[in-house]
């Protein structure tokens, strides 16, 4: 065996071994995607202060993402049957919360609050709350909670920011491995057409699988056990540019090698100088990318970053080219091209070799022509794009048929309200914090493009009339009225009442009399008392005698007893009336005494109330007087303030809104608003930065001053987006592109080549991206590219589209000769590297088309934007070099 074909076959040994290592050790990407390729926004950013804060929050909801169940009958009102069904549903929820990884419900029919929130004005809408735990996977979560609220008869959706981000992570991971399969079905059917063989496909599909295989490995590593960044679009893109480019290196190899057979080589030589000449090549265009990707480490957004990954994959991809396709050339030879027998050359490409003489030819008309072509496109072109992750999956994904409906029948920010939050040094939930409070909700609810505004003094998004002044003092005036009323009937009655005291005297008088009067008739009834019985015996004793039958003695004995016996009888009998006329007598005479008594209060009580109704009079004025001016002062700008009193502070029912829109520390409150607009839109994302101001303006100079200020929720997440994607794209697009020139300058040994390579490139861009925004408008009925677009493509078009520009750079200098002038050095090197490039930019283009089936509108535009970009590539690098290299070198021999 040839020492050249040995040293060979150990290199394919060994790339056996790292491949099966590669797959032995590569980790479960789906879960490292999930975990660490969501976008990161640097810390001191708004949205992500605010989810630190939300961290914090305390009341077992803590580090929750807010997720939302939506019930839906169609068109039709919820009817009573169905919202029992719909309660059973969501009282399960409540009774499974560990179950399901809840730890907050905010229903519909929790209080009137969150039935006029929650509850679509149509009736036939229901959402429910939910802050779920981010302590599992958002897709468990998400899998979960939609068999949970499966609820007969009604539509049911799980959805919110996060579980959109990760169907999202889903649907562009599934659109991965269609795009895998499309581009090597794609890739092997051209070559097969470029090669009549199906050998040579076979080869180079093997030789870019390893390097794809490998570095992916070697990236997702670098991810799990060093933070190296990620994002849903590295493994995609590592896809694209690996079998893209590495495909076009193979071609140019394989081009290169049947070339130097067709010169009567043996296949082991033939091998050696094609890697020599066209290995140079690519060399110099890989490293090109090499630099052009590994610059994006420099970036500060980490889904640029992420992009670093790709040159790992080119790093790995040159290292294969140059070890493991020597193997299969050597050890095959003619073989490789079976069953072809031509091994002539690329013959001369008649499209670009006309190009290039026209354009030699005629230089600034050549020029002038492709600026009037492209300028127009790059004029009308504005960069206004769309920061709405929904956008990216399809409408029969549930989530997004979630927020659908949600748009449609509640406000289109009722999905996804914005979330301020207020962080003080002090506790809030004192009357003079509650007032700051009340103030800035009210302020921020007069803000164009808000609907409702919620917090911890409104939480059912209106003010409570009970805790203003106005009302206070409406209440106040009321009862001063009813109390001015009694005190005016009360004054009236004390000026017409006058008291007669005589008719008192006069009893007084009488009853006195009537005493004394008795007192007589007790003295005499004693006294009779005490003669009465002898009277009568003696009377009795001369009536007898004088009809001459006196009594005898014995007689007289008789009667003399049975009178004393009466008389006994008698006086006991006189004594008790006795003892009962002093009583009256005595009683009278009392009655006699206060009466007369009663008599001179009622003259000095008539004299009091005769003042007192004076004072009275005062009295009334005063409260009229009062009652004028708390009128006045409850229609005056000054009544329309909160007042909360200390009992209702304290009250059970405000303690509610208290743990709903105060930490639990009390040092941090929250505001909820709810924008009339798409929250992903750029209107709303002006507003929450409009927001933000507004806050600070507020607070400044009140007992709020110097809290911290910070917006949650995903407008502000998409702000931020926004700030830090814009800023750090022009930042990233100078850094590569200067890496590229200075490479470029290296490898073209000019100075002013390396401008008229990259201008054609930025020219190219720009085209495309206008024609792709109009084609995306017409076909797929987006108006706006998303935001991620421009940059992909900028990065995919500037550090692949220079390779096209290198091989013809590099055949430019490997015709140069002491008789060649400039003008036909580039005639031949265009004529010949024509087919090379169109061949190369199909393969591109055609694996850049497999993106398109994704269904992920990002990808979508991005292969459209690089499809028309190389297609602008192909006509105008014959023309603009070609017509640059005249004018610079003109007929001169002397080149750079």
């Amino acid at each position: 065996m040839p020492k050249f074909i040995k040293k060979y076959t150990g290199s394919l040994i060994a790339w056996l071994v790292v491949v099966i290592l590669s797959v032995v050790f590569l980790p479960n990407m789906s879960n490292l995607v999930a975990q660490k390729g969501q976008t990161k926004i640097p810390a001191t950013s708004q949205s992500q202060v605010a989810e630190t804060i939300q961290k914090h929050w305390g009341h077992g909801i803590s580090n929750t993402m807010d997720t939302v169940v939506v019930f839906n009958n169609g068109n039709s009102k919820i009817t009573s049957s169905d919202q029992k069904k719909i309660d059973a549903t969501i009282q399960k929820l409540k009774d499974n919360k560990s179950k399901y990884g809840i730890k907050g419900v905010t229903a519909p029919f929790d209080n009137d609050a969150t039935k006029k929130q929650l509850v679509s004005k149509d009736n036939t809408t229901e959402i429910v709350q939910l802050n779920v735990t981010k302590k599992r996977s958002i897709q468990s979560v998400n899998n979960q909670l939609k068999d949970a609220v499966k609820t007969s008869g009604i539509k049911t959706y799980v959805t919110g920011g996060d579980i959109l981000n990760d169907d999202f992570r889903v649907s562009t991971q599934e659109g991965i491995q269609k795009t895998e399969i499309i581009a090597a079905v794609f890739i092997l059917i051209v070559l097969i057409i470029v090669f009549r063989s199906p050998i040579v496909p076979l080869v180079s599909l093997l030789t870019v699988g390893v390097s794809f295989i490998v570095s992916l490995s070697i990236v997702m590593n670098l991810v799990q056990y060093f933070g190296f960044p990620l994002s849903n679009f590295t493994r995609v893109f590592m896809v694209v540019v690996l079998f893209g480019i590495g495909t076009d290196y193979n071609i140019l190899l394989y081009n290169q090698f049947k070339e130097e057979l067709s010169r009567g080589k043996d296949q082991i030589q033939a091998t050696i100088d094609a890697r020599k000449v066209a290995g140079k090549t690519i060399l110099y265009s890989g490293t090109s990318v090499l630099i052009g990707f590994a610059t994006l480490a420099l970036a500060k957004f980490s889904i640029y970053q992420s992009a670093v990954g790709v040159a790992v994959g080119v790093a790995v991809l040159l290292l294969v080219l140059v070890t493991l396709n020597p193997f299969f050339m050597s050890v095959l030879g003619k073989n490789i091209f079976w069953p072809s027998k031509n091994f002539d050359g690329e013959g001369e490409n008649k499209l670009w070799s006309f190009l290039s003489n026209k354009s030699t030819k005629w230089a600034i008309p050549a020029i002038v022509l492709v600026l009037v072509v492209t300028v127009p496109f790059m004029a009308t072109y504005k960069n206004n794009l769309n920061y709405d992750n929904s956008v990216e999956l399809q409408n029969n994904v549930p989530a997004k048929q979630g927020l659908l409906t949600v748009q449609k029948h509640f406000s289109k920010g009722t999905a996804e309200p914005s979330t301020i939050y207020i962080k003080s040094d002090h506790k809030l939930n004192n009357e003079k914090d509650l007032n700051e409070i009340d103030r800035l909700t009210k302020q921020l609810g007069k803000q164009s493009g808000v609907k409702t505004v919620a917090s911890v003094t409104q939480p059912s998004g209106m003010p409570i009339n009970q805790l203003y002044v106005n009302d206070q003092l409406e209440t106040l005036n009321s009862k001063m009225k009813t109390a001015k009323k009694g005190i005016s009937t009360i004054k009236q009655g004390t000026k017409n009442s006058s008291f007669n005291a005589t008719p008192l005297e006069d009893i007084g008088s009488s009853a006195m009399t009537i005493g004394q009067y008795l007192k007589n008739i007790q003295a005499m009834s004693s006294q009779t008392g005490n003669t009465n019985g002898q009277a009568v015996l003696t009377q009795l004793q001369q009536k007898m005698a004088s009809v001459g039958q006196p009594l005898s003695q014995a007689q007289l004995q008789i009667v003399g007893a049975l009178l004393q016996q009466s008389a006994t009888k008698q006086q006991t009998l006189m004594s008790g009336l006795q003892s009962q006329l002093q009583g009256i007598a005595s009683n009278t005479q009392g009655i006699g005494d206060n009466a007369k008594a009663l008599a001179a209060q009622l003259k000095e009580t008539q004299a009091k109330l005769k003042k007192a109704g004076v004072g009275l009079d005062k009295i009334e004025k005063g409260m009229g007087s009062a009652n004028s001016y708390l009128s006045s002062l409850s229609n005056s700008q000054a009544s329309d303030s909160f007042n909360i009193p200390e009992s209702v502070l304290k009250s059970d029912t405000f303690k509610r809104s208290v743990n709903t829109y105060l930490s639990e520390d009390k040092k941090t409150a929250k505001i909820t608003v709810v924008l009339d607009k798409d929250p992903n839109s750029e209107s709303a994302m002006n507003q929450v930065d409009n927001l933000q101001t507004k806050v600070y303006n507020n607070i400044s100079g009140t007992s709020l001053d110097h809290s911290v200020v910070a917006i949650g929720g995903q407008t502000a997440t998409t702000s931020d987006t926004h700030h830090i994607a814009s800023s750090d794209f022009l930042r990233t697009a100078v850094i590569m592109v200067i890496g590229i020139m200075i490479a470029l300058m290296v490898i073209t040994r000019s100075i002013l080549q390396p401008f008229y390579i990259l201008g054609t490139l930025i020219i190219a861009y720009i085209s495309s991206l206008s024609i792709t925004k109009l084609i995306s408008s017409a076909v797929l009925g987006e108006k706006f590219l998303t935001w991620n677009t421009p940059f992909f493509t900028f990065v995919m078009l500037i550090a692949l589209g220079v390779d096209y520009s290198i091989f013809l750079m590099m055949k430019y200098r490997e015709f140069g000769s002491v008789d060649a002038t400039p003008e036909k050095q580039i005639q031949h090197a265009c004529a010949v590297i024509g087919t090379v490039v169109i061949s190369a930019a199909i393969i591109l283009g055609g694996t850049f088309a497999a993106l398109m089936p994704s269904g992920v509108l990002t990808l979508i535009q991005v292969a459209i934007g690089v499809i028309v970009g190389l297609i602008i590539l192909v006509f105008i690098i014959p023309m603009l070099i070609s017509a640059l290299i005249k004018l610079t070198y003109g007929q001169s021999e002397d080149k750079e």
